[in-house]
């Protein structure tokens, strides 16, 4: 494999709140983002997304490097099961991964990153978030004609607000059955049916990044260029745009991002 182009970012102004992780050695590529944690449960002082995502990529590097997504997995599972105790519960500490194997040529998702395969993009976003930014963005719309500004609703996340109950239940919906269900690591078991495995061949190109793209492009450059045209013109991402949240007094952008583009050898 050929790494052309990497980068990751945190969406605060400290580099080490950044709960994305990129992972790179000779067999295996990874980037994990870390679930933003929605309580104030700390892990030797890290927040349960930084922490899961750094047991993962530790994980990771000690796999062999005929290792089979089912049992890379588990593994990454129990290590991130092996974070709790009894003052931090379960689903506290989280992460959507996913990874390139250079022995199968193979990419591994589970969770919400995204990328694209020779030009075709490939988007994991739940339901659940489609759902929940849609109705964020339908109470700001009934502020802003109630008579609040958009600087306001910066200050005041009335739509963030509204959702927040949701957004703070929606993990029992992680590595379940039905409608709302969705593949994290997480601790608990994942079910094969939210591994989605793609099949690649020596020549194809790939962007493996995390979900703190609005639009993925085949470089980096046009990635970032996207996303300043989003900040700029949609900075609580309520527009064509949609998130949970939108961009934090202080902050960069709405989210952490990770990016990396390589070719298949």
């Amino acid at each position: 494999m050929e790494i052309l182009e990497r980068f990751t970012k945190a969406k605060a102004q400290d580099e080490s709140l950044n709960e994305d992780l990129l992972f790179c050695n000779d067999s295996f590529i990874a980037v994990v983002d870390g679930v933003t944690a929605k309580d104030r449960i700390l892990f030797n002082g890290k927040t349960g997304g930084r922490a899961a995502a750094e047991i993962i990529c530790k994980i990771i590097s000690d796999f062999e490097p005929e290792k089979d997504v089912f049992s890379a997995v588990e593994k990454m599972t129990a290590g991130v099961k092996a974070l709790y105790s009894e003052s931090t519960p379960e689903s506290s500490a989280a992460a959507s991964v996913i990874i390139y194997s250079k022995q199968r040529k193979e990419i591994w998702s589970i969770g919400d990153c995204q990328c694209i395969i020779n030009g075709e993009f490939f988007s994991h976003e739940k339901e659940l978030d489609r759902i929940v930014s849609d109705m964020r963005a339908l109470v700001l719309e009934i502020s802003r004609r109630e008579g609040f500004t958009d600087t306001e609703l910066a200050e005041n996340d009335t739509g963030r607000q509204f959702v927040l109950p949701v957004i703070k239940k929606q993990r029992i919906f992680a590595n379940s059955d039905g409608r709302f269900s969705y593949g994290v690591i997480n601790g608990s078991r994942v079910h094969r049916k939210d591994i989605i495995i793609y099949k690649l061949k020596s020549g194809d190109e790939v962007v493996l990044a995390s979900d703190g793209y609005p639009e993925l492009c085949a470089s980096l450059k046009e990635s970032e260029e996207k996303l300043k045209k989003e900040i700029k013109n949609n900075p609580l991402c309520d527009g064509d745009y949609r998130s949970t949240k939108g961009i934090k007094k202080g902050n960069s952008s709405f989210d952490d991002r990770t990016y990396i583009r390589f070719k298949v050898l």
